[in-house]
């Protein structure tokens, strides 16, 4: 209902400032109907721990709806920080100290402390009205220190516990019992709701009991209003008031003590302040910060505060007024619409650097033109079944078996036989399990990023570099099997190339400083000297041989295909999808036509280096080298000598059980820039050109492309 009134109303460029916990489903609700909208979600009330907020059977769609608001803002940083750890600990996202982050879209998350219009309470002081209301006050309570709490009749503002500390006080000192009053304005709120008339009931008994107790004939401790005041006798009270007792039991904020230091820049009265109100985060210097469950603390803070020098005093106002005055609510407002846009600005140049989604249409279109194409997909995350949908638990045991998305078949059996289609697996899994779930197909597999080969009529052979160091392997898996045992959840597996600690299932805080403890033993232990590669996913650690990369790999790849199938025209289409590791994301800038920067030819060339295949081993169809290009005086990487969409192969195919070494020459790639589709699978960041969102996307798509060709 709010969003059709909203959307009835919006103008291009309107901000739209959500506030509060009954409207926490609004911003989703606005960003469907126009994602471009501007939108801000305000909580006033304290965010639950996430151990609270997880008992929630909505808990996932509350805090999916509050993320699509592009800033979403708190009273305290201890909110903001309850917000971001329910996010990552319930949907499992990345916290970052900016927010939230899902797929590369942040959503900012922020403290707004809230302020009061102080000058509107300084200039009421002024009034004649008000003169008048404190001077009858003041002759009210002649030779008595007034005690002042202003409260909503609530559960959570602990005003028993607050008429309990005082009835502990009077007990104490007794000295005291005719020298100090409490006013304790209560205002009625929820009348018609059991649980507040119980509290109501309560609250009157205790205050009957010690008013029959420690009253007189003429004067009682504890006057009780259950009435609210208006706002001119409001500020005189505050006026004349000695100590303000603010016992929240919890409190987005509690803005009676900012009103409270405001009026009292003549008194300069003590404020004594819940630790558990949002207002202790800001006014916690100048106040007595009590815990109001601890009753003898709050009756010894009140003697502290009545009988507090006045220097002291002085001390702790001037800090608190300063606060109250320049924090204003006008401040708090500007901050955040200011933030906002900020925000928005931020999000724009980040998304700029997102690839736009894959053009299904014309990749279909341009590979039904092309006469010889090059599949390579990756095989996790990319074509297995989705097991962990959104509002379900994820099953560990299912998704740590991979399986292959069963509507793929049909789509898989149909490229695959496509005479004019080659296609290859290319994963970090390992052997068995490509030859598990592909054993069936006519393609090539490519395990353990692309250190095996073979074609599924075919034997394994091995592309690993002959110099291929392997000693480190037992130790870091004794390092691997020591955190597994001490890290509940987790779970590591060996190939013969990597190893890789995975943390996705185990707590997440604690995964991250397991994994940060881990790296640091590797370091400093099995890896200090040996020739490896660490590689960060989001929650796994893997440790690899240097230069074992899904990049250095396609070349040996596509140089053996081309042998084996005695290929004599150029590949003119090449579909590149995955869900790879920044690491294996050279495999998506290997045919690149244009190299984006220097260090990739670098990073290309030292990958290529000595990959050479044992003498007693046919090599690989190898192609050409690319070489770090020389800098050009501007600095900016030169073209390399041989492009990758021209690439020339010239070189033996003979070996040792080959007699003859017959010679070839001409272009194995021939992609005229446009014929080149790499596609990253639900990854934001990305060398990749394209973007599809999940392995749903990329079935949808195959099976398209095989209904186009058949």
């Amino acid at each position: 209902m709010f969003a059709d009134v909203v959307n009835q109303h919006y103008e291009e460029g309107d901000v739209v400032w959500c506030h509060d916990y009954h409207l926490m489903y609004l911003p989703k609700c606005l960003k469907e109907y126009n994602n471009n909208m501007k939108v801000g979600w305000f909580l006033h009330t304290p965010f639950p721990s996430s151990e609270i907020h997880r008992t929630l059977p909505s808990r996932s769609d509350l805090l999916r709806s509050v993320l699509a608001a592009d800033l979403v803002g708190f009273h305290t940083y201890d909110y903001a920080r309850h917000f971001v750890s329910a996010c990552t600990r319930i949907l499992g996202l990345e916290g970052t100290p900016e927010g939230v982050e899902d797929q590369g879209r942040l959503t900012r998350v922020a403290a707004f402390p809230i302020g009061i219009d102080s000058d509107r309470f300084i200039r009421a002081l002024e009034l004649p009205q008000v003169q008048e209301h404190i001077k009858e006050l003041k002759e009210r309570f002649a030779g008595r220190k007034v005690m002042l709490g202003v409260d909503r009749l609530d559960m959570i503002k602990g005003i028993p516990q607050k008429i309990l500390a005082f009835e502990k006080f009077l007990e104490e000192n007794s000295i005291w019992r005719d020298k100090v009053v409490l006013l304790q304005i209560a205002v009625p709120t929820r009348t018609d709701v059991p649980e507040y008339q119980k509290l109501t009931s309560q609250v009157h008994e205790i205050v009957g009991r010690i008013n029959g107790r420690f009253g007189t004939l003429t004067a009682v401790p504890i006057h009780h209003l259950d009435r609210s005041l208006d706002f001119h006798a409001l500020c005189a009270l505050y006026a004349v008031t000695d100590v303000a007792l603010v016992t929240s039991l919890r409190d987005g904020m509690n803005l009676v003590s900012y009103e409270f230091v405001a009026c009292q820049d003549s008194k300069k009265g003590v404020l004594i302040l819940s630790e558990f109100a949002g207002a202790a985060q800001s006014l916690g210097a100048g106040a007595i910060l009590v815990n109001p469950w601890n009753i003898t603390e709050v009756a010894d803070s009140i003697l502290q505060a009545l009988t507090m020098s006045p220097e002291e005093r002085e001390k702790r106002h001037r800090h608190n007024f300063v606060h109250v005055t320049t924090h204003t609510a006008q401040e708090w407002a500007e901050t955040f619409v200011s933030e906002l846009d900020d925000t928005v600005i931020e999000a724009k140049l980040r998304t700029k650097q997102v690839p736009p989604p894959l053009p299904e249409e014309d990749a279909i279109s341009r590979y039904l033109q092309s006469t010889n194409r090059l599949l390579i997909l990756g095989f996790n995350a990319t074509l297995t079944e989705p097991v962990d949908t959104p509002g379900r638990r994820a099953d560990q045991i299912k998704e740590m078996e991979l399986k292959l998305h069963p509507e793929l078949k049909e789509a898989l059996t149909a490229l695959c036989s496509d005479r004019k289609t080659t296609v290859v697996v290319l994963s970090g899994s390992d052997q068995k399990t490509l030859d598990d779930n592909f054993g069936e197909y006519d393609m090539w597999l490519a395990a353990e990023h692309g250190m095996f080969l073979r074609l599924t009529k075919g034997e394994w052979m091995t592309t690993m570099p002959e110099h291929l160091n392997m000693e480190w392997i037992d130790s870091v898996k004794h390092v691997f099997e020591y955190f597994t045992e001490r890290t509940p959840r987790s779970h590591f597996e060996l190939c013969e190339t990597s190893l890789v600690w995975n943390y996705k299932y185990a707590d997440v805080e604690f995964g991250r400083l397991q994994a940060r403890d881990m790296l640091q033993h590797l370091w400093t232990g099995p890896i200090s000297n040996a020739s490896v590669d660490v590689v960060q996913g989001s929650r796994s650690v893997e440790v690899r041989a240097v230069g074992v990369t899904k990049g250095a790999a396609i070349d040996r790849i596509l140089g053996e295909i081309v042998h084996s199938k005695s290929m004599i025209t150029p590949i003119d289409y090449v579909l590149c999808v995955g869900h790879f590791l920044g690491k294996d994301e050279d495999v998506y800038t290997f045919f690149e036509p244009e190299l984006p920067s220097d260090g990739l030819a670098v990073a290309r060339s030292k990958q290529n280096d000595g990959l050479k295949l044992p003498s007693d081993r046919r090599p690989s169809m190898k192609l050409p080298v690319i070489r770090s290009a020389p800098k050009s005086s501007q600095g900016k990487a030169q073209r390399p000598s041989l492009n990758p969409e021209k690439r020339t192969a010239n070189h033996s195919c003979g070996s040792g059980r080959r007699a003859s070494a017959e010679k070839i020459s001409w272009n194995v790639l021939d992609l005229k820039g446009d014929n080149y589709f790499s596609c990253a699978v639900g990854r934001t960041r990305t060398n990749a050109r394209y973007l599809l969102g999940s392995s749903d996307d990329v079935v949808s798509f195959l099976m398209k492309l095989a209904n186009a060709c058949t």
